[in-house]
Parts: structure tokens; sequence; C-alpha cells
């Protein structure tokens, strides 16, 4: 594994860790970064931090359960993993095995998260060749 790879892997990992760490996005994203959610909508890291931290929300587990694809070049790359999630908003309980993507800019030498599409629901891993 490269150096980049490892560094974008990196990137995956501290993203899944948001029950750890949920204001991670702020620092490792592009200026034009954007998140589409499941239902269509966009939203940018700002706001999506802002959501992760709301009282209302509450993240008991998010990991990384496997990246099926990771791919770098000179200065981009393109993800895509599965995090298992498992968190209460408003006191209704979900737990998803989410399908997620990613695409990664290298900026200055620094790999920063671009854009970044999840779905959510429960996953069929045995989808992914």
């Amino acid at each position: 594994m490269t150096s980049d790879s490892q560094q974008i892997e990196a990137l995956i990992k501290g993203f899944a860790n948001r029950a750890e760490n949920k204001s991670f996005l702020i620092s490792n994203v592009t200026e034009d970064f954007l998140a589409v959610r499941p239902s269509g909508n966009p939203i940018t890291a700002e706001a999506l931090v802002g959501m992760y931290s709301n009282a209302d929300l509450i993240v008991e587990l998010s990991e990384l359960v496997k990246i099926h694809r990771l791919e770098e070049y000179s200065d981009w790359g393109f993800a895509a993993f599965t995090l298992k999630e498992a968190f209460s908003y408003k006191g209704e309980q979900n737990n998803d095995l989410s399908s997620y993507s990613m695409i990664f800019k290298k900026i200055d030498g620094s790999w920063k998260i671009s854009w970044m599409q999840r779905s959510s629901g429960t996953t069929d891993l045995s989808t992914w060749h």
C-alpha cells in the first residue's frame, strides 16, 4: 500500500470514528466539500458536524466494516466502504450497515475529503466483489 493510500485510509478511519470525534470533518475536507445524505439533499461539513453534535442525536457506534475499493492517483482518489452505525435520533433507534463513497483531493501535499455520499440501510456485503 502506498503512502497516499495509507493517508486516504486514515481519513476514512478518522471519519468512521464519529462516536469519539464528531468534529473530524472540519479540518479534513476541501473548501467546497459536500456530503449527499440518503435523502438526496447535500450538506456542508459544518452543518453535518452540527448535526452530529445535536443533543437529539446519540451516536452509539460508528465503525469501519470494510473498504471495498480505494484508488489514488496523483492528486485525486476514490473510496467505497461500509460502516456499521448505531444511533438514536429523538429516541428512535437506527442500526445501519451503510455504504459510503468518497472523493479525495490532494492539496499542497495533503489529502482532503472533497465529496461524500451515504446510502443507509442494510447493505448486502455479498454484493461487493
